[in-house]
Order: C-alpha cells, then structure tokens, then sequence
C-alpha cells in the first residue's frame, strides 16, 4: 500500500448515530472512533477503515452504495 500520502478520515458528512448499532449513520464509526481519529496512526486507521467494511458487510448494506472515495479508502485499507 502507498504510504506517501496521510489517511484521511472515512467521513461524508452524515452525522448522525444510530441508536440500535451506535455506529454513524455516515461512515459507520463508533463514537470513539470519531472522537479519536486525529489521534490514531495510520495502522490504527488502517484497522478502522477495515473494520467498517467488515460493519456494513455484517448489516448488509449493499457496498455499490458507497461514495468511490470511501471504497477506495477501505479497498487500500484491505491491501495493507
């Protein structure tokens, strides 16, 4: 994976937490993981960005539905 460039956060701008899952409505982080995304290194991020995939996977959430930054971002986290 290229590592010239900073990961930057999976964020699009819907913010809102679902009450039953606790992850946002947007990008699929927890609370903590968006409080805390400016503080984690890049392989903590790496292991965020995998772990949403694995989150929508297990919700079904059809992946055609994602922005191309955000599947690209998750398909470069998935190489690492």
């Amino acid at each position: 994976m290229d590592t010239d460039f900073p990961l930057t956060s999976p964020c699009v701008g819907v913010c809102q937490i679902n009450a039953k899952t606790k992850y946002c409505l947007g990008c699929w982080r927890t609370l903590r993981e968006v409080a805390h995304w400016s503080r984690y290194t890049d392989e903590e991020k790496r292991t965020v960005l995998v772990a949403l995939r694995d989150r929508q996977a297990e919700a079904g959430v059809d992946q055609r539905s994602l922005t191309r930054r955000q599947k690209r971002r998750l398909d470069a986290a998935s190489d690492s």
